[in-house]
């Protein structure tokens, strides 16, 4: 499967998709070479990703500690945002990296998710 997209979950009482993002950028080179060291995705997917700008955040408003626990619902989640904001509908499966708050630079617990074609 070739990766088509990126969704970066958190806890929406973090603030705005752009001030966690804003908060976020400096470490967004690490995680997506985690993601690449991991198999989720190649780095030609990340470019093509990055170019064609097919990165959403979201913040969780509400049950963010429960869906955290959700393997499927996080999938689901980033499916539908996903879908919803690029027009495209990604392969069913969905691949995911979590960092827990105590252990990020960033100081949020954070979900990145990777869509697939």
């Amino acid at each position: 499967m070739k990766a088509i997209g990126l969704v970066f979950l958190y806890d929406r009482n973090e603030g705005s998709p752009q001030d966690v993002s804003t908060k976020f950028i400096s470490q967004f080179s690490n995680v997506t070479e985690n993601l690449v060291l991991e198999g989720l995705m190649k780095l030609p997917e990340l470019k093509e990703i990055m170019d064609t700008k097919r990165i959403y955040w979201a913040g969780i408003k509400q049950n963010f500690a429960e869906i955290l626990r959700q393997e499927e619902t996080i999938g689901k989640l980033a499916w539908k945002l996903f879908s919803d904001n690029s027009g495209i509908a990604p392969h069913a499966e969905v691949k995911s990296l979590i960092y827990e708050k105590e252990n990020s630079p960033w100081g949020f617990t954070l979900m990145v998710c990777v869509l697939y074609q």
